[in-house]
């Protein structure tokens, strides 16, 4: 059964144990105030009163104990049916009074006891002693229909909350399941991806110490550059493997630090310098960020700046400014003669920035023409808890 039919179906069950309670106390209080104009009407003495009166006091107390206000009320009944010349209707309020104990929680062979001997007796010592009076079998019976008729409902009411929890631990359970598949199967891409990718990045940078081994001694600015590219191959080498240690914490329960932070930004625009680049930065501090919103930014301007060196030309632009609620990051440089739009807007660089920027509430802007490539990011700002 599913949730949803369970919350309906036990909704429908509940209000109508609760209608049932209300619509019996109603009758109840109808029977009590019948009964005592008619008590009323045939001038009978002030003894008849007695019981009903007992009785209104006890249905008043069941609502808030009940067993004690159901012992009220079979003290009614008896001493109506001892004293006073009509008592059926304080037989039927012990008959209600014992559904309502009865749906509300109250067990029903003890409620029954309580209530059937007394009422059972007092009619047989009304008709001299008749044990087998018909009025009292009767009156015993229809007192077991009650509290049977309110345990039945009340037992409903307690089954189908239960099969409401089972289906609400059941969906969490899968919930949890599918987030326990999820965290696998990525762990299982980052360690394929560090096995495949690392392994021709290490190649690579062998063969670029191979390279940097055979040059001649004046060819200072290869040997240079070759030794800024081993660099660079040993920071994707010891990223790819941070990122492997983060998700590897993550499913044993660890933290999660980023592997990123805007706070390495300055050292990210630094190593590109170095390379050669010629970048002009103007960078408003970026301290005191939340983890998902400095990662983000780290990876927006790492990538801003990798479409620009590799298919611009010139001064690369960069600003980061920080405002109350908003971080803005822009990147901007002069296109490349030889990159054209179709290949500055393929694969799946802008594509990646625009999700990094949702992922933390914030949109990205790509703004080019002729001459120039620009990328804009706002983020919205948080701060750590």
């Amino acid at each position: 059964m599913s949730i949803t039919k369970v919350e309906r179906t036990t909704l429908v069950w509940f209000l109508r144990g609760q209608l049932l309670d209300r619509v019996v106390l109603i009758l109840t209080s109808a029977a009590i105030v019948t009964e005592f104009f008619v008590l009323l009407l045939s001038g009978e003495p002030l003894l008849d009163y007695v019981g009903l009166l007992v009785g209104a006091a006890g249905v008043v107390l069941c609502r808030f104990r009940r067993m004690l206000g159901l012992v009220v009320v079979v003290l009614g009944a008896v001493a109506a049916a001892l004293l006073a010349t009509e008592y059926v209707a304080m037989w039927t309020v012990v008959v209600f009074t014992l559904f309502s104990v009865t749906v509300r929680g109250s067990r029903a062979i003890p409620a029954l006891l309580i209530a059937g001997i007394p009422v059972y007796l007092s009619i047989v010592i009304r008709d001299g002693w008749n044990f087998q009076s018909p009025v009292a079998l009767i009156a015993t019976a229809c007192c077991a229909v009650g509290a049977a008729v309110g345990s039945a409902v009340r037992a409903q009411q307690r089954y189908l909350e239960s099969m409401r929890q089972r289906a609400l631990d059941a969906e969490a359970a899968a919930g949890l399941a599918v987030e326990r598949g999820i965290a696998e199967e990525r762990l299982r891409i980052a360690r394929d991806l560090h096995d495949a990718v690392g392994h021709e990045v290490a190649v690579v940078s062998m063969n670029l110490g191979a390279a940097e081994v055979q040059l001649p001694q004046e060819s200072v600015g290869a040997r240079e550059a070759l030794t800024a590219a081993r660099a660079g191959i040993q920071r994707v080498l010891r990223e790819m493997q941070q990122i492997l240690d983060v998700l590897r914490r993550g499913e044993d329960g660890g933290d999660r630090d980023p592997v990123a932070d805007a706070r390495r930004i300055p050292d990210l625009i630094e190593t590109m310098r170095a390379s050669g680049t010629v970048i002009e930065a103007s960078l408003d501090d970026t301290g005191g960020l939340d983890s998902s919103v400095s990662t983000a930014m780290f990876r927006l301007v790492q990538e801003a700046l990798t479409n620009a060196q590799r298919h611009g030309t010139g001064t690369i632009r960069i600003s980061l400014t920080a405002e109350s609620d908003e971080l803005i990051v822009d990147v901007q440089n002069k296109r490349s003669s030889a990159a054209n739009a179709s290949e500055r807007g393929s694969g799946y660089g802008l594509v990646g920035m625009r999700e990094r920027a949702q992922s933390v509430g914030g949109h990205l802007e790509v703004v080019e023409d002729a001459n120039t490539f620009r990328v804009r990011a706002v983020l919205k700002r948080g701060t750590h808890e």
